[in-house]
C-alpha cells in the first residue's frame, strides 16, 4: 500500500550507543553490609564521627588540640631558667677584638636589679622576669673553650661594635658554633650613632648581613638599661631548636671547684645538671683531663634561689650569720658509687697472643664456603651487554618497566667520564642530610714574611699529587727506585671489584685485637639513648660531684669564675675504642690538599682528639678498593656482604662527600663533627 511504501528513519553510524546494564556482576549496598557483619573500618568510623559532631563540638575539639600544643610549648620554655630548672646558659661572644665585656655585664646586671662585679662566669637572678641567667663571657681567641661551652649553652649572644666588621677569627668561631649545633642565637650591637635616621640605616645594613648567615634573626640595640631588659626578655621567650647530641647526654657548667688529696686526688665540682639525668655509676669527661669516675654525688643548697631568703640575703653573698657547719649539715647525699655497677675506665681490650692461633677448618665450614661460591644472581640486562658489565647492575628487587616486559632494547649505559654521565642529575637527599662540615683554620696574612722553601716544595708536591689523583683516580705510578713487586706486595688483584669474595676479617692489623666490636650497633644505640637514669641527679638540681683520679696540676691556678669548665656525662661504652666512621665535606676555608692518613684534629660533641683518618667513598658496603677496612662494625648483622664496595680516596676532595675511618672512642649518632688541621707557627 501507499503507507507501506512511505520512507522510514534509519539510524546512522553516529547514533549514541548506551552501555548495557551489568546486572549480577557486582554487589549491592545491602549485600556489602551483610558480608561485613557490622564491621566498620577505622577511617569510616572517624569520618562518620566527624560528620556527626555538631559545630560546638568541633570548636571544642579544636580548642583542646590548641591548648595541648600551647602547653607543650610552655613546658619546653619553663624547662630552662625558671624555678626547679637550671639557669638559662648564655654564652656572650665578642665579634671584634677590641670589645669590652665590662660594659655589657654592667647593663645586664643593672637590668636584673643587681650590682655584681664582672666575672667570666656569672649567674644573675631577674625578679622581673622570674628567671635566672648564667652568663659566660668568652673572647674569640679562646677557640676550644668557646666550643666546649657552646655545646652545653642554651643561647649564643653575639655582641657587635658599630662601624667594626667581624674579623676572621670571629667568623670562624660563629661558623663552627653553628655547625656544632646551636639552639638559639641573639645579636646585639653597641656604639650606634646618636641620630635616629642614622640608627635605622645602620640597623638595616647589619640585619641584611646577619640574615645571610642565620635566618629569621634580628639585631637588637644594647645602649641603655631598657635595651638590656628587652634583650633579656628576648632570651627568655625565643624559640630554641633541639640539639640531639646535647639533649641525649648530661652536662654541668662548673660553678665551684675544690681539690683534695695528693698528686691525684678528688675534685669536687658544683653546678646545675642539664640535659639527661646524671648517674653516679657513669663516667664523666673533663676537657684536658679525660674520662673519670665519680665516687659520690651530693645535693647542697641552691646558691642562686629564684625567691630571696627571708633574711634578705642570697646564698652567694657574704652572710656572717650562717656558719660553715650549718652549710655542711644542709648537704644531702644523693648517691654513692657501687663498684659492681660502676662503668670501667678500660678503653682497650687486653691482647692475648695465643688468641690468634688458627686451627684447620671443619667439614661444615668447608661446605659452607663452597656453597657461597656457587650462588649466581639472575638480573635482566639490556641487549648487547657483557657479563662483566651486567655484574655492576644492582638488583634492588623493583618491578620491571614496560620496556623490559616487552623485550625492547634499553638505551645504552653512559660510560664513566663521558658527556652523557655529566648530564645525569644525581639526587641523594639522605647523603646530604648526614653530611658533616670540615672546618680548617689558616692564616695567610703573614705569608710573605717567613717563607720556608722546603715547606713550599712539599706543598707543591702535594698539589701535584692531588691533581694527578683527580685526573687519573684508578692509576698508580710505578716507583723508579723500588721494584714494583716490593712496592705493591701488600696489594691484591681482584678479578671483579664487585663480585670477588672479600673477608673483612682477613689480614687485619694487630691493633684490631685491642678495639671493641658490636654485635648489633643499632640495637645497642637505641637501648642506650632511650634509657633514663631515674636514680641519679635530675636536670635542674644543684649538685656536687666527687670526681676521682684528677691530677693536681690541672687545678693549679684555676678558678671556676675566671675559666669556664663544662663537664659532660658519657653514655654507656663511649669510653671504649673502636673503628669510627664519619661523613665529611670540605669547606672553602682551606684550599691546600689534605692527604689521607694525615694527622687532623677532631672535635665531637664530647671528645676532642687527633687521628690519622683514611678517606673512602661515601657508599654502602664492606670493601675498599685499595685498603681494606672493617666496616661491619656498625652493621645490623655481622654477616659478610661481597656485593658492595668502597673506593679508597688518596685526598679529601673539594667537590665530593667522603667517609673518614679511624681509631677513636665510640660515639652514638647523630652527632656533628668538626675537623681542623694544625698549622705550624
Amino acid at each position: 500500500t501507499f503507507a507501506d511504501m512511505a520512507a522510514t528513519h534509519r539510524p546512522g553510524p553516529l547514533k549514541q550507543q548506551n552501555k548495557s546494564h551489568k546486572h549480577g556482576k557486582h554487589k549491592s549496598k545491602s549485600e556489602t553490609k551483610t558480608d561485613a557483619k557490622g564491621r566498620v573500618s577505622i577511617k569510616v568510623a572517624s569520618k562518620a564521627a566527624k560528620r556527626g559532631m555538631q559545630k560546638a563540638d568541633r570548636r571544642n575539639h579544636m580548642n583542646q588540640i590548641r591548648a595541648r600544643k600551647r602547653e607543650a610549648v610552655m613546658t619546653a620554655k619553663r624547662a630552662i631558667g625558671f624555678e626547679g630548672s637550671p639557669p638559662h646558659l648564655v654564652v656572650v661572644m665578642s665579634m671584634s677584638s677590641d670589645m669590652s665585656f665590662e660594659a655589657v655585664h654592667g647593663l645586664v646586671s643593672t637590668a636584673c636589679g643587681e650590682t655584681t662585679p664582672y666575672k667570666a662566669v656569672t649567674t644573675l637572678v631577674c625578679p622581673a622576669l622570674k628567671q635566672r641567667f648564667s652568663l659566660v663571657y668568652l673572647p674569640t681567641s679562646d677557640f676550644y673553650a668557646l666550643l666546649d661551652v657552646v655545646k652545653a649553652a642554651d643561647t649564643l649572644m653575639c655582641v657587635y661594635k658599630a662601624g667594626v666588621l667581624p674579623d676572621h677569627c670571629a667568623q670562624l668561631c660563629l661558623e663552627s658554633c653553628i655547625t656544632q649545633g646551636l639552639p638559639a642565637a641573639v645579636h646585639v650591637v653597641q656604639g650606634l650613632p646618636g641620630h635616629t635616621s642614622k640608627k635605622g640605616g645602620v640597623m638595616h645594613l647589619w640585619n641584611k648581613g646577619i640574615e645571610k648567615r642565620l635566618q629569621n634573626q634580628k639585631l637588637h640595640r644594647l645602649e641603655t638599661v631598657q635595651d638590656a631588659v628587652n634583650v633579656l626578655r628576648q632570651l627568655s621567650s625565643q624559640k630554641r631548636k633541639a640539639v640531639l647530641c646535647r639533649d641525649n647526654r648530661p652536662h654541668l657548667l662548673v660553678d665551684r671547684l675544690e681539690f683534695t688529696g695528693p698528686e691525684q686526688g678528688v675534685l669536687k665540682v658544683s653546678g646545675y645538671v642539664r640535659g639527661k639525668p646524671l648517674s653516679v655509676n657513669s663516667l664523666v669527661h673533663i676537657p684536658g683531663v679525660g674520662n673519670c669516675q665519680m665516687s659520690q654525688i651530693d645535693a647542697p643548697k641552691d646558691p642562686y634561689p629564684l625567691k630571696a631568703r627571708k633574711d634578705g640575703c642570697h646564698d652567694n653573698d657574704m652572710c656572717t650569720d650562717v656558719s660553715e657547719e650549718q652549710m655542711e649539715e644542709e648537704v644531702k647525699t644523693l648517691g654513692v658509687a657501687d663498684s659492681s655497677k660502676q662503668q670501667s675506665l678500660v678503653s682497650e681490650v687486653a691482647v692475648d697472643p695465643m688468641e690468634g692461633e688458627q686451627t684447620w677448618p671443619t667439614d661444615e665450614e668447608l661446605a659452607a664456603a663452597a656453597g657461597q661460591g656457587d650462588r649466581k644472581a639472575v638480573v635482566r640486562v639490556p641487549k648487547g651487554m657483557s657479563d662483566y658489565q651486567a655484574s655492576w647492575i644492582m638488583d634492588n628487587g623493583s618491578e620491571c618497566s614496560d620496556h623490559e616486559e616487552e623485550g625492547e632494547e634499553l638505551p645504552p649505559v653512559p660510560h664513566p667520564g663521558s658527556d652523557q654521565e655529566d648530564n645525569v642529575e644525581l639526587k641523594d637527599t639522605a647523603s646530604e642530610a648526614n653530611t658533616e662540615t670540615l672546618s680548617v683554620m689558616g692564616d695567610h696574612d703573614k705569608y710573605d714574611e717567613n717563607i720556608d722553601f722546603n715547606a713550599e716544595q712539599h706543598q707543591f708536591e702535594l698539589l701535584k699529587a692531588e691533581r694527578g689523583d683527580q685526573l687519573f683516580p684508578d692509576e698508580v705510578d710505578t716507583p723508579l727506585d723500588v721494584p714494583a713487586r716490593v712496592r705493591f706486595a701488600r696489594y691484591r688483584g681482584l678479578q671483579s671489584f664487585r663480585l670477588s669474595p672479600w673477608d673483612p676479617s682477613e689480614n687485619l692489623p694487630k691493633d684490631y685485637a685491642r678495639i671493641f666490636q658490636f654485635e648489633n650497633f643499632r640495637r645497642t644505640r637505641n637501648r642506650v639513648v632511650r634509657s633514663d637514669n631515674i636514680d641519679g641527679a635530675m636536670p635542674g638540681w644543684y649538685v656536687t660531684l666527687h670526681i676521682q683520679g684528677v691530677p693536681r696540676q690541672y687545678t693549679t691556678g684555676m678558678d671556676a669564675h675566671s675559666h669556664p669548665v663544662v663537664i659532660s656525662g658519657l653514655l654507656e661504652h663511649e669510653n671504649k675504642m673502636s673503628v669510627l666512621h664519619c661523613v665529611l665535606k670540605r669547606t672553602g676555608n682551606y684550599t691546600l690538599p689534605i692527604k689521607s692518613k694525615e694527622r687532623l684534629i677532631f672535635h665531637t660533641g664530647v671528645h676532642r682528639f687527633t687521628a690519622c683518618p683514611i678517606f673512602s667513598q661515601h657508599t654502602t658496603g664492606d670493601k675498599h678498593k685499595v685498603f681494606a677496612m672493617d666496616t661491619t662494625l656498625f652493621d645490623d648483622c655481622p654477616s659478610v656482604d661481597t656485593h658492595n664496595t668502597h673506593q679508597y680516596e688518596r685526598f679529601l676532595r673539594d667537590d665530593e662527600i667522603c667517609v673518614a675511618s679511624m681509631y677513636a672512642p665510640i660515639l652514638y649518632p647523630p652527632c656533628p663533627i668538626l675537623v681542623f688541621k694544625a698549622i705550624e707557627g
